[in-house]
């Protein structure tokens, strides 16, 4: 099995970004915020996804992205949950290629592991919401972004204008189980509205929220953006339900050139990035927030990332810390807001100017916290909000959509302002890689996540 994927993740042709920091994370303050930020998630009355069968001839997908390291993080987590179910067999991208699914008893149990672009073109909804691959029900999928996907190919419906950004109802109408599908990975204005609506409960915490709004056209895009550069602010542009990075650019409130036609040029690029990426050019509804500024390491900005993560035995949610991310050049002039500036995502494109030292250092050591100007307290605070985040996100979708809604592992990007501040900018959910940034004790905390998710999911 385990060759299997791995020989899958090495066909995907992904590429190491760098050595891990996994080594100089600290064992005494991971655990230490592992076991305090512990929240309870109790397991609601109802039931999953209708799509679910105890029955043999199973169907799980396992999509990953193309091209990235992270798909190592996808196969870990896999090999797990096979260990633990091993009847189920692994048709990979080489077998989809070569009819293996219409080679295989219905009866049998499948993973399909293989990348999003790969399985897209074989993938329906049938007449009752069921999401079938190669005419073969699935029965649950083990990434939420897959939405996205169909949104962007055109089988299944995109918000409507006006959408309640706090719950995206065409999820929960899909019969095949999501873990994580609560919509918040798939629009980054979901995020932003509930970042907002937590504002109260984190006041006393020292956080500072980014404010976000929606165009869900050019002439909105354009309005929004202005109406922000008259106060000041930079403008952080977000296509919907992209992922790693893809297209997502910055504007400071001057610059070489009038505005409006900055912020054009901006939309004419997504719109070509999207369309190289996912096959179509439209990035809407776009999200909007303001820039803001981060303190800095070596002259470049950086986000931390915390990860969250279900503890199945405690019905709980926990912390780890994992990486601090910096961008590919030293942070110049606030008008001059840029990708290579101000991005720290390590999937994005290689500026030619990018500083030749790493861009991943490991967020609980401490001579990484004294550069950032925090301390433990400081960082498990930051873990704090993160479970808090996540478990109010689960919680209300549960709720919202009466759903069991199975959750394996997400993750909270932050920034520490100039000020010392808190600033939560972006989630991500089971789409999520780089957990080898973790300390290695606690790398099997991912997989038995979702192992436990996929079990709800599917059973």
């Amino acid at each position: 099995m385990r060759e299997a994927l791995f020989r899958a993740a090495q066909h995907s042709s992904w590429v190491a970004n760098e050595e891990s920091v996994a080594q100089r994370q600290s064992e005494r303050t991971t655990r230490q915020i592992y076991e305090r930020s512990a929240l309870p998630l109790p397991k609601p009355a109802t039931q999953g996804w209708t799509g679910g069968s105890a029955s043999p001839g199973v169907t799980l997908l396992w999509p990953y992205p193309r091209g990235s390291s992270d798909v190592i993080d996808r196969a870990n987590c896999a090999d797990l949950f096979l260990r633990a179910h091993p009847r189920f067999r692994i048709v990979t991208e080489y077998g989809l290629d070569r009819g293996a699914l219409a080679e295989t008893d219905p009866a049998e149990n499948i993973v399909l592991f293989c990348p999003f672009d790969a399985v897209l073109p074989r993938l329906s909804i049938t007449a009752d919401s069921l999401l079938t691959v190669d005419d073969r029900p699935v029965h649950a999928v083990a990434s939420e972004m897959i939405m996205g996907y169909l949104m962007r190919a055109g089988l299944w419906p995109k918000p409507a204008r006006g959408a309640d950004f706090a719950h995206l109802p065409a999820i929960d109408r899909l019969r095949t189980g999501l873990v994580n599908g609560t919509g918040l990975a798939l629009f980054k204005a979901a995020q932003m509205a509930l970042f907002q609506r937590r504002r109260d409960s984190l006041s006393g915490l020292g956080v500072t929220m980014p404010e976000g709004r929606v165009a869900w056209d050019r002439a909105e895009a354009v309005a929004a953006s202005e109406a922000w550069f008259a106060q000041g602010h930079g403008v952080v542009y977000r296509p919907f339900a992209s992922s790693r990075g893809t297209a997502v650019s910055f504007l400071g409130p001057r610059g070489s050139q009038p505005r409006r036609r900055a912020v054009e040029e901006v939309l004419d690029a997504m719109e070509a990035t999207m369309a190289d990426t996912y096959g179509r050019a439209d990035p809407y509804p776009i999200t909007l927030s303001t820039f803001v500024e981060s303190r800095k390491i070596d002259g470049r900005v950086c986000d931390l990332r915390m990860f969250v993560v279900a503890d199945p035995q405690a019905s709980a949610l926990r912390a780890i810390p994992g990486a601090v991310g910096l961008a590919q050049i030293p942070f110049g002039e606030r008008d001059e807001l840029g990708t290579a500036t101000c991005l720290t995502n390590l999937n994005a494109p290689p500026d030619a100017e990018a500083v030749p030292i790493p861009r991943e250092l490991p967020l609980s050591d401490p001579d990484v916290l004294a550069v950032l100007g925090i301390g433990e307290k400081e960082l498990e605070l930051l873990g704090r909000v993160a479970v808090l985040l996540w478990s109010r996100a689960v919680t209300a979708e549960r709720v919202t959509t009466g759903m069991a809604l199975p959750f394996a592992y997400g993750s909270v990007d932050f920034l520490i302002t100039e000020t010392g501040r808190i600033a939560p900018i972006e989630m991500n959910g089971a789409n999520v890689g780089s957990h080898t940034s973790v300390h290695p004790l606690f790398l099997d905390s991912f997989g038995l996540a979702m192992r436990s998710a996929l079990e709800e999911a599917l059973w």
